[in-house]
């Protein structure tokens, strides 16, 4: 059961990283329509870090 819920807790965490990252992006491309390409640094991290908390998490409750 626990390895389950780690590939439900990483497939959860997969597909909001990949939302933010996506976010990130459609705002760059909105932003160079306008003539001011920024790409958000912080956000990516943060997309970053939520998907590494996914993988952890799904290999620390595979070893359960």
């Amino acid at each position: 059961m626990p390895r389950i819920c780690g590939n439900c807790l990483y497939s959860t965490t997969t597909v909001l990283a990949g939302l933010i990252v996506m976010f990130v992006f459609m705002a760059y491309f909105y932003d160079v329509s306008r003539g001011e390409p920024v790409i958000s640094v912080a956000a990516l991290l943060v997309a970053g870090v939520i998907w590494l908390i996914g993988w952890a998490g799904r290999h620390v409750l595979a070893e359960c």
